[in-house]
């Protein structure tokens, strides 16, 4: 282990990697750069925004049979959110990195330049290289950095990226260096498959995570004094529910991003702060949205419910006019190959394709949520499950949702809830069943009676179909 003192504040910094050519000193956040067997101070690094993440420097784990210790972090920021890269050494001596985002976690590898990779300005979510699929495309810039890293980097130092998977197989394009990009494979990963030690615990996040100097506990809106109830302190994005401003949380203080015009807010049977048992586990509901598909025709917004966990991370609630769903996101990608899925051994058929809008949203979340953010979905069905994939200009996501009874819910929750409301007019399959019946009701007879074509009429059938399905 080669240690230096920091040229800064004379504190020792130790490199305990020699593949690491810098790091952070931990008391005065100067950048320590390694030169040989010297080292030179490079300017301040921004201290990074203390988070959730259970991660922490010195942390030990095990990945295919080998021992590793987190040594370094660079915590990089896009529009809507952040995520962490962690820095790891193997006691083999071999490199990697732990990549951390919205509680799911990526072990990735150095695996050479990537001469046959397309430009970057070419890629969009679900862009194929080889055989992978591509779920994030984006160009983030670094805010902060700790602890030991392998290359020289600074605040506001850019990267463009690109994210692709099959099945739990992950690939990234690194483009921060130019064309032709770097390349990493690995493989998402649970936490609880490293078997880590020296990990947070929850006392310890919830005092040190999100902390805003002066405000020890609950957040007041910084555009109109609101207090934002259940913030946390852990979570980077929130929407205050009495003036609708987007406030971001910094390294040292609360600002407002942006303030938006809410539509009408529909009344919710659970509330943020709200207390539930799932499986076992306590979970706090810490955001709520409402949304609702784009079309011609008026729909109930359905409302989708945050829930978090400082151990389990988080789990959505969705409440529709259809009933309630527990959502998970998925850590890995169904088989899309053909217009079917396929996933944990079944065949999932394709439902339909629409778009959403978000028309509300309060309280905290991961990402920075905005009132008229659009989404493509496309829900797939096997039984009584559901697979969505969730489309932006940015990325995709896919969750799996599952069917829940009201009195589960009631159960979870210790309340009674409201029978949810119906939809006031037709809805896409209402619609299609109503135009289908009185398609076939004049036909039918001229068919059989008549000079009616069978085939026009099921041409008919399709394209009414597709006209109500949105496909």
């Amino acid at each position: 282990m080669f240690k230096a003192f920091c040229p800064s504040c004379g504190a020792d910094v130790p490199f305990k990697s020699p593949a690491s050519v810098m790091a952070v000193c931990d008391y005065c956040q100067t950048t320590v750069l390694k030169d040989a067997d010297s080292v030179k101070d490079i300017g301040k690094m921004a201290s990074i925004l203390e988070d959730y993440s259970p991660l922490q420097i010195g942390t030990t784990g095990i990945y295919q049979n080998q021992a590793f210790t987190v040594l370094g972090r660079i915590q990089l920021k896009y529009d809507d959110g952040l995520w962490n890269e962690w820095y790891t050494f193997f006691d083999n001596g071999k490199e990697g990195w732990l990549s951390e985002a919205s509680g799911q976690y990526v072990f990735t590898f150095a695996d050479g330049v990537a001469n046959d990779a397309p430009a970057f300005e070419s890629l969009r979510p679900l862009s194929k290289y080889r055989l992978y699929s591509a779920t994030d495309v984006r160009t983030a810039r670094c805010t902060g950095g700790q602890g030991e890293l392998p290359f020289k980097v600074g605040k506001g130092w850019k990267t463009q990226t690109a994210d692709f998977r099959i099945k739990d197989n992950f690939l990234t394009l690194d483009y921060s260096d130019g064309v032709p990009p770097q390349r990493y494979v690995g493989k998402a990963v649970e936490l609880d498959q490293l078997q880590c030690q020296l990990l947070r615990d929850q006392d310890a996040i919830h005092e040190s995570a999100g902390r805003i100097k002066g405000q020890m506990q609950a957040l007041d809106c910084p555009s109109c004094g609101t207090q934002i109830p259940y913030a946390n302190q852990e979570f980077k994005h929130i929407v205050c529910p009495a003036c609708s401003a987007n406030v971001e949380l910094t390294e040292s203080k609360a600002i407002v991003v942006e303030k938006h015009q809410q539509q009408s807010y529909k009344q919710t049977n659970l509330k943020l702060g709200d207390l539930g048992n799932i499986d076992g586990v306590q979970y706090t509901i810490i955001g709520l949205l409402q949304a609702a598909e784009m079309d011609d025709y008026s729909t109930m917004p359905w409302t989708e419910y945050l829930l978090y966990n400082a151990d389990k991370g988080f789990l959505w609630l969705v409440e529709s006019s259809d009933g309630w769903e527990k959502v998970k996101v998925l850590n890995e990608m169904p088989d899309n190959s053909r217009d079917n899925l396929r996933y944990q051994g079944k065949t999932w058929k394709k439902l339909w394709t629409y778009r959403a809008k978000v028309g509300y949203a309060a309280g905290a979340f991961n990402w920075r949520v905005k009132v008229g953010d659009i989404t493509e979905i496309t829900d797939y069905q096997a039984n009584e499950q559901k697979i969505s994939a969730e489309k932006t200009a940015q990325e995709v996501t896919w969750s799996l949702a599952q069917k829940v009874p009201k009195a589960l819910v009631e159960k979870w929750f210790n309340k009674t809830l409201a029978q949810a409301e119906t939809h006031q007019l037709y809805d896409k399959k209402g619609l299609f069943k109503f135009f289908m019946v009185i398609l076939w009701l004049i036909n039918l007879p001229i068919i059989i009676f008549g000079s009616g074509s069978l085939v026009l009429t099921l041409i008919a059938s399709a394209v009414l179909w597709f006209l109500a399905m949105g496909t």
